[in-house]
């Protein structure tokens, strides 16, 4: 349980009720998410809890934020380090992005759930919208790379990074199904090894 004190201020109280519904979605499922569940698990009571957010869809919101937040944040903490190949750049983004949802086994929960495709188009939007944008700048990545002769000139930038966002996919989606029996990050590398090797340059295209 997160420990709350008596007086926390708005936007701390809001991320610890953010994080809160992250832990109950790992432990029961997004149908397992309850305001109740969440205020026991920062520690506060009910009424607390809807000081700061209104309903479930809205705490609902705020972890489909978080979620894009942290995936942008990825990114551009990636393009400003000190990696100047770009192909060393998109590894480092893409074992980020495993190990950050490694962290958080209530993302899988979320994202593969009826919650984001079939009921809440609110929710589905703002992920949506936060996936647009980090396909960009992971295509970005591609074509810097294509300039720096380190990436196949001959291959499409955003077909590309779909395709290696698609790894990250295909793996979280064994690794949730498997109980999250297995280390993801050590697993989704091992896909990267042969996309890397696909992509370099000096590779003939398919």
């Amino acid at each position: 349980m997160l420990k709350g004190f008596a007086k926390v201020n708005t936007e701390v109280r809001r991320e610890q009720i953010t994080q809160a519904a992250f832990k109950v979605i790992a432990a029961h499922g997004v149908q397992g998410l309850t305001t109740s569940a969440i205020a026991r698990e920062v520690g506060i009571s009910g009424a607390n809890l809807y000081r700061h957010f209104k309903n479930k869809d809205e705490i609902l919101g705020s972890v489909a934020d978080n979620i894009g937040a942290v995936l942008l944040r990825n990114l551009e903490a990636v393009q400003r380090g000190a990696a100047k190949n770009s192909l060393t750049r998109l590894r480092k983004l893409f074992a980020r992005h495993l190990e950050y949802i490694e962290k958080c086994e209530g993302i899988p929960r979320l994202i593969f759930s009826e919650e984001i495709h079939v009921d809440n188009d609110g929710l589905k939007e703002k992920l949506l919208s936060a996936i647009a944008s980090y396909i960009d700048g992971t295509a970005a990545l591609v074509r810097e790379g294509q300039r720096q002769g380190a990436i196949n000139a001959h291959i499409e930038a955003r077909a590309a990074a779909l395709t290696m966002i698609g790894m990250i996919q295909i793996t979280v989606m064994r690794w949730s199904l498997g109980s999250f029996s297995f280390p993801l990050v050590k697993e989704g590398m091992k896909l990267w090894k042969n996309f890397e090797t696909c992509i370099k340059a000096g590779r003939d295209p398919l």
